[in-house]
C-alpha cells in the first residue's frame, strides 16, 4: 500500500487560492504592468529627451529603437495590467529590462560615488526582472 504524498508544497498547489491571495496577486500584477505602461507613455510625452537617452547609449537607429521600446512597454504593460498574454509580455519585458540594465547602468565601469549611483538602479532593475518572472507564472485574468 502506498501512502499519499503529503508534501506541503503539493497541498498548497492543489488548494484553491482564497480571495485575499487572489487580490494580492492581482494588485502585484497590475502594479508591475503599470510601471511599463507609464514608462512607455512617458517616453512618448518626452520623446526628444527619451531619444537623446537612446542616442547617448550608442544604439543603432535610435528613432526606431525608441519606437520599438515604446511599443513594447505600452503593449506589454497593458497586457500585464489586463492579465492577458502574461508569459510572452513578461518574458519580453524581462529580456528588454535585463538588456537595458546592462547597457545603461554599467556600475562596473564606474568608481566611487558614481559606482554606487549606477549600482542602485541596476539592482532595482534586477528586482523588476524578478518581479516580471514571478508575474509570468500567474494565471491569466478572468474573462
Amino acid at each position: 500500500m502506498t501512502t499519499p504524498d503529503l508534501n506541503l508544497a503539493n497541498v498548497r498547489a492543489a488548494a484553491p487560492a482564497d480571495g485575499f491571495d487572489r487580490t494580492v496577486r492581482t494588485a502585484g500584477r497590475v502594479l508591475v504592468g503599470v510601471l511599463f505602461l507609464w514608462a512607455g507613455i512617458d517616453k512618448v510625452q518626452g520623446w526628444q529627451g527619451a531619444l537623446q537617452e537612446v542616442v547617448a547609449g550608442g544604439l543603432p537607429a535610435p528613432t526606431l529603437m525608441l519606437a520599438l521600446t515604446v511599443l513594447l512597454q505600452v503593449a506589454g504593460g497593458a497586457a500585464i495590467v489586463a492579465g492577458r498574454l502574461l508569459k510572452p509580455a513578461c518574458w519580453a519585458l524581462a529580456g528588454f529590462t535585463a538588456l537595458a540594465t546592462v547597457l545603461y547602468h554599467g556600475f562596473w565601469h564606474a568608481t566611487g560615488a558614481a559606482r554606487h549611483a549606477e549600482l542602485i538602479p541596476f539592482m532595482e532593475h534586477v528586482c523588476i526582472v524578478g518581479g516580471l518572472l514571478v508575474v509570468s507564472t500567474l494565471e491569466p485574468g478572468r474573462r
